[in-house]
């Protein structure tokens, strides 16, 4: 019991409120057939407490599990077994890639001498024939949690996320021209999905890599991705019981003000004006095509939120961004030859109640519609 205990005091430390219950309910019948009543007034204390901060934790967003990074090792005479090998490291909230590239320097550096050891900051594969035999290297890349769209939909909570997750992502700039950077048609992205050995949380600091997935995306596939994910962040701050007016209207700032060779109207122009549009397969030109009707939705729905929350000092900004949206849809409907708004027939509209007569003063925004999973090819390493 003691033992079961200190176990739920480790989960209460770790931040990991949702867990207690599942040891407790090992704890509670052991005590009730004792009838010790006080300690079972103690655990359903902490119980109460920890759904409390449950709630908490879900409304606020402050909860960080954990931050994790790839760690590759390179350089058979000093590493020995441990050459090639590479590792998921989990650190504590918000450790940066520099402060973990500094601790393992000073690691290996008091191990090997520091005259000997070298940092890659590249993230690229690293091909061993580069290398010079005299130095110990050590690659550090920032990586995220993976889940498929499945598991996203059956991981409702930050925390599900968080906890029990096998697989991370990192992914790379690229053109076909070899530079790592280039114009937005030009553009490709390269997603390496590592599995590890076991599940985190685990007794271990860091776990092996088992293998490798890429997933290349080429230039409107890479435009649809970042589309995508622009609409799912405003989506979520919008939809935040406690709204960062703040974050929020940085993401305002970047989404409708229109730029000329930047910004969501760039991939707009290279995708999907006339001239352009026959060079691109037709699913991915409907699939963009969506994800920019979603986006001009969400901006809507942003600036809905916005004008709630702004005090009357900030009346004059908020005109200047809705006439910025205004002048965004229009170049939108001009490049995609029709007009984005919420009257289009067969457009799918999933707006807040009673949000109807802000959109219309705005100029019309266009219907929420679900982009589905961009199928890619990918290779297994």
């Amino acid at each position: 019991m003691e033992l079961l205990e200190q176990c739920a005091d480790g989960l209460w430390k770790a931040e990991r409120y949702e867990l207690i219950s599942n040891v407790y309910k090992l704890i509670i019948p052991v005590y009730e057939k004792r009838q010790e009543f006080e300690k079972l007034a103690h655990l359903y204390e902490t119980l109460h407490q920890a759904y409390k901060k449950i709630a908490e934790v879900m409304q606020t967003g402050k909860r960080l599990l954990g931050t994790y990074f790839r760690v590759g090792f390179f350089g058979q005479g000093f590493f020995e077994d441990e050459d090639g090998k590479e590792y998921i490291y989990k650190e504590p909230k918000l450790t940066q890639l520099s402060e973990i590239s500094q601790r393992l320097l000073k690691l290996y550096s008091d191990k090997f001498g520091s005259e000997n050891v070298r940092i890659i900051y590249d993230d690229g594969k690293v091909n061993p024939k580069d290398l010079d035999s005299k130095y110990a290297y050590i690659q550090v890349t920032y990586v995220t949690p993976f889940l498929d769209e499945k598991e996203l939909q059956d991981r409702k909570t930050d925390f599900e996320r968080s906890h029990n997750i096998q697989r991370f992502v990192f992914e790379m700039p690229f053109t076909v021209s070899g530079k790592k950077q280039g114009g937005v048609d030009q553009q490709c992205k390269r997603r390496t999905i590592l599995t590890t050995m076991h599940h985190f949380p685990y007794v271990k600091k860091r776990i092996p890599v088992m293998y490798q997935q890429h997933i290349d995306l080429n230039p409107i596939e890479v435009a649809i991705d970042e589309m995508s994910n622009k609409v799912s962040e405003l989506q979520i701050l919008c939809s935040s019981p406690d709204v960062d007016m703040i974050k929020l209207q940085l993401k305002l700032q970047g989404s409708v003000i229109v730029q000329v060779n930047a910004g969501p109207l760039a991939y707009a122009r290279a995708f999907l004006e006339e001239a352009n549009v026959k060079k691109y397969p037709d699913n991915k030109v409907k699939q963009l095509k969506e994800v920019f009707r979603q986006f001009v939705e969400a901006c809507g729905h942003a600036l809905v939120v916005n004008e709630r929350l702004i005090k009357e000092d900030q009346l004059e900004y908020q005109e200047e961004m809705k006439s910025n949206y205004r002048e965004m849809v229009r170049e939108l409907s001009n490049i995609m030859h029709e007009q984005i708004s919420p009257e289009d027939e067969g457009m799918k509209i999933s707006l807040l109640p009673n949000s109807y007569h802000i959109f219309n003063a705005i100029s019309g925004t266009a219907g929420g519609t679900v982009v589905h999973g961009i199928s890619n090819s990918s290779s297994m390493v």
